[in-house]
């Protein structure tokens, strides 16, 4: 009977031993496929950011996005990227020049006077551009 008894209780330890062990895999199984999942999404979520931030100071240091780069003139057509660059260039001068007034380098006078020759010669360059463009279209059209 003793012998039994301990065939009974070695057969009960067995099979809960094995009962404990198919649940603990399971529950590792999932923990470790859901693990995967956060872990990929955690990546993924990086790597975008660090794309962002790679994007944002490209933009920062070449001068802006590609949607600022062509602007419409009056025929429909596009001016070519220098004309914003253009625009960029002569906001940096007078930048420059206001950053001299206020550091004190150059007279309310002189700054005044070299802002309006800024905005003159850009004046004319606008129109000089435009006349560009038009003799540009009518020699495509001939």
């Amino acid at each position: 009977m003793a012998l039994k008894r301990t065939l009974y209780y070695g057969a009960i330890a067995l099979a809960a031993l094995i009962g404990v062990s198919v649940v603990v895999s399971v529950v590792t199984t999932i923990l470790s496929l859901a693990w995967a999942i956060v872990s990929g999404i955690v990546s993924l979520a990086v790597l975008v950011g660090i794309t962002y931030v790679l994007y944002k100071t490209g933009a920062w240091l070449f001068g802006g996005d590609d949607a600022s780069d062509s602007v419409s003139d009056s025929l429909g057509g596009s001016l070519s990227s220098s004309a914003s660059t253009a625009g960029t260039n002569s906001e940096s001068r007078q930048d420059r020049l206001r950053r001299q007034y206020v550091e004190g380098q150059i007279s309310e006078d002189e700054f005044e006077r070299r802002i309006a020759s800024e905005l003159e010669t850009e004046e004319f360059d606008d129109v000089d551009r435009k006349v560009a463009d038009i003799e540009q279209e009518l020699e495509r059209e001939r």
